[in-house]
């Protein structure tokens, strides 16, 4: 066999993988689109079942042109009267909590939509239901008792972790307004 033989088959597997790998990645940035700053869908699907609405909502940005964050918080969308923050939680899954916990003008949560949840199904998946998030309505302050969903431990934590890194966005928030 000569040398010729022996190289050809792993070069032309390279060159292949190569070409490949170009045209994958060209796909890619042809294709992306950057929601950054974009009240997407989900998110306004869930301004709808907080706020009854996602009419006059706006992601708030920094003065650089980046979405405006807190620690824990993705985003903070508001139109004036309310205030949303987006947080992703970790309950039993690392990152399972996806939610939308808003705020109204006294500084209560007035409604947590869960835009996404990774939870284990059956068990993890009970804290969207909606009487375990109505007994967050009407908290202003990290002082409350919401009693964890039975086999749902993590879950119900996670929950309230997100909880309170919005009521601590909220009272950031309200301090950098009066300052400012």
């Amino acid at each position: 066999m000569s040398m010729k033989e022996k190289i050809m088959p792993p070069l032309v597997l390279t060159l292949i993988c190569v070409i490949t790998s170009a045209l994958l990645v060209a796909a890619y940035n042809i294709t992306y689109v950057d929601t950054t700053g974009v009240i997407t869908d989900e998110l306004a699907s869930g301004l709808t079942e907080i706020y009854g609405g996602s009419d006059g909502f706006d992601m708030l940005m920094n003065d650089d042109g980046t979405v405006k964050t807190y620690d824990g918080v993705t985003s903070v969308i508001t139109n004036g009267s309310g205030t949303a923050f987006e947080i992703t939680a970790d309950g039993y899954s690392k990152g399972g909590l996806h939610l939308l916990i808003g705020f109204d003008e006294s500084g209560s949560i007035c409604g947590i939509s869960v835009i996404s949840i990774g939870e284990t199904p059956g068990l993890g998946t009970k804290v969207q239901n909606k009487d375990f998030l109505d007994k967050f309505k009407g908290i202003s302050s990290e002082d409350y008792q919401v009693d964890n969903i039975t086999g749902a431990t993590y879950s119900s934590k996670g929950m309230k972790a997100a909880v309170n890194t919005a009521l601590e966005a909220y009272s950031q928030m309200k301090g950098e307004r009066e300052n400012g």
